[in-house]
């Protein structure tokens, strides 16, 4: 194979690579607010999850509100890292 030929086909990939790079749409306003609005439920449920079994925790061994705080505490955690590993992906190229 010719120097040129190798040299047309890194040209011609180069070309396709840009096009479909311009083809990638932009998120529009309603896409933004249903990234908002999944991101935002990734974090409450997990919270929420946690509150529920601290309260029935606490009732049960009457401890006051140390487990509601710890798992509400542990669900924002989890809630947290998992709305930032779905943003992550939404946001790749």
């Amino acid at each position: 194979m010719k120097p040129e030929q190798d040299n047309d086909r890194f040209v011609s990939a180069i070309k396709r690579q840009a096009e479909r790079s311009q083809n990638v749409q932009k998120p529009n306003l309603w896409s933004a607010f249903g990234i908002v609005g999944t991101v935002g439920w990734m974090v409450v449920v997990p919270a929420l999850l946690g509150v529920a079994l601290g309260r029935y925790l606490d009732m049960h061994f009457r401890l006051g509100l140390f487990w509601t705080l710890s798992l509400l505490v542990l669900g924002l955690a989890l809630g947290c890292m998992a709305a930032w590993r779905h943003m992550e992906e939404v946001m790749k190229p």
